[in-house]
Formats: C-alpha cells, sequence, structure tokens
C-alpha cells in the first residue's frame, strides 16, 4: 500500500448529510492464505482448500517462517491475510511475527491487510471456524465499561471492580443503558450469576476485562476467588463453593479487551488443550481477540470507536486493523512519546484475532452513528481513476480517557477504510489538517478535535488497484 501525504487547507466546508452510515460499494479484496507448506500438505490441507474456494483466495507457503513469503504476498497486494496454523505454534511469538509481516508488505509504516489466524483443537474445530456464517450483534454480555452496552439493541453488564460490588446494568431495545444495585455480594454469588447469565446463551458479544490467563479469566478486579477455567476444552465456573460447568453453542465474538495473556492459546507448558481461547472457540465464538503478553496499556479499548460506536459499518476484524492503522499513525507522526508512545507500540503488537479475518461479525444499528461518515465515489473518465470525496459529522463525543473523548477534545484523529485499494492519490480540497491514505485507509488529522456537530471533508482523485 503506497503511502501518499497530503496536507488540508484547513478550510471548514459544510454541506447537508445524513446521520447513517453508507458504504460506496461493497469491499473488494484479495485473501491470502499463509501456511506452512507441512501444514497445508497434511490433513490440516483441507482447512487450506475451503478458504480457497470460500474466498477465491490464494495460498502462499513457507518452509521456515512466514517471512520467506513475505515479498510474494506483498505483491498479491491482499486485503485479508489468514494464517492457518495447528494448535501447536508459539503463539506469543507467532503473533509478533505476523504482526510485523502484514506491516512490511510494502515501505510505509502502515498495516497492510485485515489479519487473523485461524487455528482450533484440531483441523476439523478449525474447518468449523472457516465455515462460519455471519454474525450479528444484536445483545452483548460485558464485565467491564456498562455504557458500552449503548452502542447495541441490548445487553447485561456486571462489575468487574470489588469497590463497585453488586453493580449491575441492563440495556433493553429502544431505551438507554441503565444501573441497578442488588447484584453479588461475593465471589461466590459474583460466580453463579455470570455463569446462570451465559448459560442462557443468548449473547452474540462478550467483552471481558481483568486478569486473565491463559487458561483462566478472573472475574473480578484487582483481585478475586472467582473464575471461569478452561481445561481439556471445556469452561467451568468456581469460586469457593462454587464449581458449575459452562456450556454454550451460539454464534458469537469475544473480546477479551483488557485481559492479560487469554490469547496465548499455546507456549511451553501452556497446552492449546487448556487454552481459555479455544475452549470459548469450541462454545460458540466464531472470531476472539486476544492479548499474547501481560497488558498494562489501554490501546485497544479504542477499538469500540470503530466495532461499537460506528453502529455496524465495521466489522470486528476491520474494527482491529482501524485501531492498528490509527495507532500507527499517532507513532509516524509522533504525536506519542516516553510511556505513551512505549505503550501504544507494545499493544499494538500482543493482541491477535483468531479465525477467519473476513468473517462478517458486526453490531446491528440500533442508534445513530457517533460519525457520521459517507464515501461517495465517481468515475472520472480516465481509466481507472476515481475521484472520492469523504465526509465526517461528529454526532458523540464520549467521556473517560480514550483519546477521543472530551478529554482530547473530541475526534482528532481517525480512519476509514475504503471499498478497494488505491494508489497515486491526489487532493484536491480538504478541510483537514492533514490526510494519509495507506493504499485501502483514509486516516484523517484534524488538527485539533472535533465536538459535536462539527463537519470536514476531503475529495481526492485515484487510481483504483484492480483485482
Amino acid at each position: 500500500m503506497a503511502r501518499v501525504l497530503v496536507m488540508g487547507l484547513l478550510a471548514v466546508m459544510g454541506w447537508n448529510t445524513s446521520a447513517g452510515a453508507v458504504r460506496a460499494a461493497e469491499p473488494v479484496g484479495r485473501y491470502a492464505v499463509v501456511v506452512n507448506k507441512d501444514v497445508a500438505a497434511g490433513p490440516w490441507g483441507k482447512v487450506v482448500k475451503y478458504l480457497e474456494t470460500k474466498h477465491q483466495a490464494r495460498t502462499f507457503t513457507y518452509d521456515k517462517s512466514p517471512d520467506d513469503a513475505r515479498k510474494s504476498v506483498g505483491a498479491f497486494h491482499p486485503r485479508y491475510v489468514c494464517f492457518v496454523c495447528p494448535p501447536t505454534e508459539n503463539f506469543p511469538a507467532f503473533a509478533v511475527i505476523a504482526n510485523k509481516f502484514c506491516r512490511t508488505l510494502d515501505d510505509d509504516p502502515y498495516v497492510d491487510a485485515v489479519w487473523g489466524i485461524l487455528t482450533g483443537f484440531d483441523e476439523e474445530h478449525a474447518l468449523e471456524l472457516a465455515k462460519s456464517e455471519p454474525v450479528v450483534i444484536r445483545r452483548a454480555f460485558t464485565k467491564t465499561l456498562g455504557p458500552w452496552l449503548n452502542w447495541v439493541p441490548e445487553g447485561d453488564y456486571v462489575t468487574e471492580w470489588t469497590r463497585d460490588r453488586g453493580e449491575l446494568g441492563v440495556k433493553k431495545t429502544g431505551a438507554e443503558f441503565a444501573l441497578k444495585s442488588g447484584g453479588p455480594k461475593s465471589d461466590a454469588d459474583d460466580a453463579k450469576y455470570v455463569h446462570q447469565l451465559l448459560s442462557e446463551d443468548t449473547f452474540d458479544l462478550i467483552i471481558g476485562s481483568g486478569h486473565g490467563g491463559h487458561h483462566n479469566w478472573m472475574l473480578m478486579y484487582p483481585s478475586g476467588k472467582g473464575f471461569l477455567t478452561a481445561k481439556g476444552g471445556t469452561l467451568t465456573m468456581t469460586a469457593p463453593g462454587v464449581d458449575l460447568p459452562l456450556s454454550a453453542k451460539r454464534p458469537k465474538v469475544y473480546w477479551a479487551v483488557g485481559n492479560c495473556l487469554t490469547g496465548v492459546v499455546n507456549a511451553g507448558r501452556n497446552s492449546y488443550k487448556d487454552s481459555y481461547a479455544l475452549a470459548w472457540m469450541k462454545s460458540g465464538a466464531r472470531q476472539y481477540i486476544g492479548a499474547v503478553q501481560s497488558t498494562w496499556y489501554e490501546l485497544n479499548w479504542n477499538m469500540a470507536d470503530w466495532f461499537l460506536k460506528q453502529e455496524g459499518r465495521w466489522t470486528f476484524s476491520e474494527s482491529l486493523f482501524l485501531l492498528r492503522q490509527w495507532s500507527q499513525y499517532l507513532l509516524a507522526e509522533n504525536l506519542v512519546t516516553g510511556r505513551d508512545r512505549q505503550g501504544t507500540e507494545f499493544t499494538d503488537e500482543i493482541f491477535v484475532l483468531y479465525g477467519d479475518p473476513a468473517l462478517e461479525a458486526r453490531v446491528e444499528r440500533s442508534r445513530d452513528a457517533a460519525l457520521a461518515e459517507t464515501l461517495d465515489v465517481q468515475d472520472t473518465g480516465d481509466k481507472d481513476v476515481v475521484r472520492m470525496t469523504y465526509k465526517v459529522k461528529v454526532n458523540f463525543v464520549g467521556e473517560g480517557n480514550k483519546r477521543t473523548s472530551e478529554k482530547y477534545d473530541g475526534w482528532r484523529i481517525f480512519c476509514y477504510l475504503l471499498p478497494y485499494q488505491v494508489t497515486d492519490v491526489k487532493v484536491e480540497k480538504s478541510g483537514f489538517a492533514k490526510v494519509v491514505c495507506p493504499g485501502e485507509t483514509l486516516i484523517w488529522d484534524a488538527g485539533k478535535g472535533l465536538k459535536v456537530g462539527d463537519e470536514r471533508s476531503v475529495t481526492f482523485t485515484a487510481k483504483r488497484v484492480k483485482n
């Protein structure tokens, strides 16, 4: 993806636009399967062949390291990269390799493909995940940040904080998220309450935070005696006097937004047989986002700005991709320094998506998106050259410490996934301070935070890269 920098005119331009999200066209892109040649030649070859058929994918094999295939994959210009791996892979190390791989398919610092790792307990489990149907997120469960439920039709919240023990929340269709008291008063009660909710198997999205490990999740933070533990592909809820097996099968996605280590599917003594992520992927999770190292920085929380707050505009995997683009812009433009920069670099590398990266998993729209974004695409008459006009209007600015919050004066920097890859970008007019267009992504910097009612646009010509 060729990197093109263009300076805006700093002129604020107005227009009339609806509050809804509009895609210029259905996403079109190449799909690359990257797999060890011996894996592709064995039983896991059926997974590779299925992806080839489902996505008209091209397979790239390697001998010792994915880097063996990097130049070939780069020349292919994929929209998606799927690494197919048996569960015996050393995933903490492989996730870092995969992340670097997908940032170095060309010579700019930005991520060059929406990527994920497809694995499973065995090839049959991986094939089942590859065959997943789209997931529509209507109902969510969260044990952190209850107000996030305002961005889904309905859901349930149970606090993770010991200081707030007993705090619950509910989001009903057509209503705002509401807190209530009278919830669990002990670790045992909390474990039983959460077990009951998850056992009802009505959730399309599960969000977890707090302490976690390769094989478990601690329900309360910063300390507690209630755990959801994986062993042999099954899940069990435990606490003093509590030992309850958990069974679920509803298709869903799992976002371990603030958990440490639950993305460690396999590493050393931590066998994949007791993997928390894989156990959930045996229990209905079609995709799982988790960390392969301990976390101390909150970069991944900003993924909500795409996945939740844009009301289904972006899929689960696209949202992680756009977060990576946003974080790379912060780094490339030296907008973060010191410990902040260190945390951005660190967190960007340790979160990984398991599952098919092209899976359609998105929130069902229930309100206006935080940003009204539109993209108008017109032919110019020149071969493969289009004129694109992107517009954004701010509908919502949240609270808290996220960089798009009121604390930072609103939405200063954001990014949008274009419907296809482009090159030779030439800006005709812009209301942004700076625009970066690395291939399939438009990254904008308003120079200062945008608040509710603020509008900006950019018009540019570009050459479409054909499949």
